[in-house]
């Protein structure tokens, strides 16, 4: 099953469990930037519960591709990125596993929204230990940027989706499944549970063995 959804900046649980169904993902880097969305940002557990994480991009992005979207010159958004990531998850008991190679990618200089949020999916993914193969919108020919588009380029006949997804042009693709996501209470570091974080928080609390298993357990593939 081909999965077609655009890169988040360290995506969400269910972006994840997609991944781990998908016979194929496309990172649907050709879409257009969206305000207010998940492609520049992620939320991170904290004691107060939650913070965002934004990427700073340039004027008037707004319907830009997401491989062309300009991230700004503000100086030191990847030092507080990184400090939020030290300071919340440093003591889970996880995290040092994770933190030389989560650390490199802040080190690096980003041009581009397209190519540090592709960059956060396939480092979430390698942690995660899902070995799924993964294809760049913007990498086939055409660049197509609908969903129907990609499906037709890679002649794919059966298409996984998020289930929130707008409904597919049947031409492009006679199969479609939805994944079916509930997403899972599990402990977190500080006190309580906060749903909608970053997938990563799962993964520095309980690990890639029980966070697959949870993905797994709160996740259905069914039919549209």
């Amino acid at each position: 099953m081909l999965a077609v959804v655009p890169p988040e900046y360290f995506p969400r649980l269910e972006r994840v469990a997609l991944a781990l169904r998908a016979g194929r993902l496309v990172l649907a880097d050709t879409f257009q930037y969206s305000r207010q969305s998940y492609h520049n940002r992620a939320r991170l557990r904290n004691p107060q519960g939650w913070q965002w994480i934004s990427v700073p991009l340039r004027a008037h992005q707004h319907g830009v591709p997401i491989d062309r979207a300009a991230i700004g010159q503000l100086r030191g958004w990847q030092r507080r990125h990184w400090r939020a990531f030290c300071y919340n998850y440093r003591t889970t008991p996880y995290f040092e596993f994770y933190e030389p190679r989560l650390e490199e990618l802040f080190r690096q200089e980003w041009r581009t929204l397209g190519e540090l949020t592709c960059a956060t999916v396939l480092l979430t993914l390698q942690f995660f230990e899902i070995d799924v193969p993964v294809v760049h919108a913007s990498e086939l020919v055409g660049r197509p940027a609908s969903m129907a588009e990609i499906a037709r380029v890679l002649a794919a006949d059966t298409l996984l989706l998020p289930e929130a997804t707008a409904p597919i042009d049947r031409a492009a693709a006679p199969r479609v499944y939805a994944l079916r996501f509930e997403e899972p209470v599990y402990r977190q570091h500080f006190e309580g549970f906060v749903p909608g974080m970053t997938a990563l928080d799962l993964l520095f609390n309980v690990g890639p063995v029980e966070a697959r298993a949870l993905l797994e357990a709160h996740s259905q593939v069914v039919p549209l």
